[in-house]
């Protein structure tokens, strides 16, 4: 099996998906498709460890110069699973990893890893369950002003609860179930 990205210089709009399949005594066992994958500087994917659940992330430096990663995991209620971890990409390479490769040690919980950088970065992930199908998750684009809109907030006492609803925001969970 061959690991790798690829980045297509062009003109024009280049667009396209990939298909990944896995075949187990000769016949089709799981499959998902992989949407393009834009760049941001901030962005989440959705993880779940629960229940034999995996999840894996690639990310990729799109850029000629280094990236400067941080990655973030939030629980559904936007708080911090683990403290948050930086990673270093070097301009036009990837790293793939389970999330909990990037996290030893962290529990099993449902949330999201947030992914930001100061220059655009793309990301994929994939959630595996523990039959071995899987399936693509696609990352959320986060809005970068909701940061700083939620320090600003949580500095004034009086506004409350628009802070709470900001960091409802600027964490941007799912829950399922």
């Amino acid at each position: 099996m061959a690991v790798g990205w690829a980045r297509v210089t062009s003109p024009g709009n280049v667009t396209g998906t990939a298909l990944f399949s896995q075949f187990s005594n000769g016949q089709l066992f799981a499959e998902a498709g992989v949407p393009p994958s834009g760049t941001s500087t901030n962005q989440a994917i959705f993880v779940d460890t629960t229940a034999g659940f995996t999840t894996a992330v690639a990310y990729a430096n799109p850029n000629a110069g280094p990236a400067a990663i941080t990655l973030q995991l939030l629980n559904s209620d936007g708080v911090a699973v683990m403290p948050s971890t930086g990673q270093a990409l070097a301009g036009f390479q990837h790293n793939p990893a389970f999330v909990n490769q990037l996290f030893p040690g962290a529990p099993a919980f449902t949330g999201t890893m947030q992914i930001s950088s100061l220059v655009p970065v793309t990301a994929i992930a994939l959630r595996f369950a523990s039959t071995g199908q899987f399936t693509t998750l696609p990352t959320i684009s986060l809005a970068s002003i909701i940061n700083p809109a939620v320090e600003w907030l949580e500095q004034r006492p009086w506004l409350k609860p628009l802070s709470s609803f900001a960091r409802i925001l600027g964490g941007l969970q799912f829950r399922l179930g």
